[in-house]
Order: structure tokens, then C-alpha cells, then sequence
């Protein structure tokens, strides 16, 4: 969705975003390589997501993943390399 959108920084939009409904998160912020904070997403309903591979891939300014340690995760199968390439790596 957002993949290699280089200079996307501000993701404070969909702090409300719905997402209970998806399944497939896959390479959505891919290659985001200024995207540094993703507090917006915290309490995203992610319990139905499948796939987060490659979700923050490369995306070299997030260091901090705690901000998504409320995520519930029961139906999540993929979680390839989804913080591959970034700070974050070293957190998982």
C-alpha cells in the first residue's frame, strides 16, 4: 500500500483506521525508509492480519517496536523479515 513511499513520515491518519477485517499486511511499509514512528498504529486490531512478511522492511528510522507490544495475534502465520533491514531487527 505504502511500499517504497520514501518519504512517508506522518502515519498519524490511520491512527483509526479499521483494520479487524484484513488479512494481508504484507510489504505495506516496505521500503518507508524516513518512517521513524509508529505509535499511530498501536492499537490496531490486527488479530485477523495473516501475513505481516516484509511489513517494515527496510524501513531504516524505526528503533523502537515496543509501541506495538499490545498487538494480539492469533490467526498471524507470516512474520518473514518484517523487520528485516531496519533498526528494529536487533528488537524482535
Amino acid at each position: 500500500m505504502f511500499c517504497n513511499c520514501e518519504c512517508f513520515t506522518d502515519i498519524s491518519p490511520l491512527k483509526n483506521w479499521n483494520v479487524s477485517n484484513g488479512n494481508n499486511f504484507q510489504s505495506i511499509f516496505s521500503g518507508c525508509t524516513d518512517l521513524a514512528n509508529i505509535k499511530p498504529l498501536e492499537k490496531w486490531n490486527v488479530t485477523n492480519i495473516k501475513n505481516f512478511s516484509y511489513m517494515f522492511y527496510y524501513c531504516l528510522n524505526i528503533s523502537d517496536i515496543s509501541l506495538l507490544k499490545n498487538w494480539k495475534f492469533s490467526k498471524n502465520t507470516d512474520f518473514d523479515s518484517m523487520f528485516e533491514d531496519s533498526p528494529a531487527s536487533n528488537n524482535e
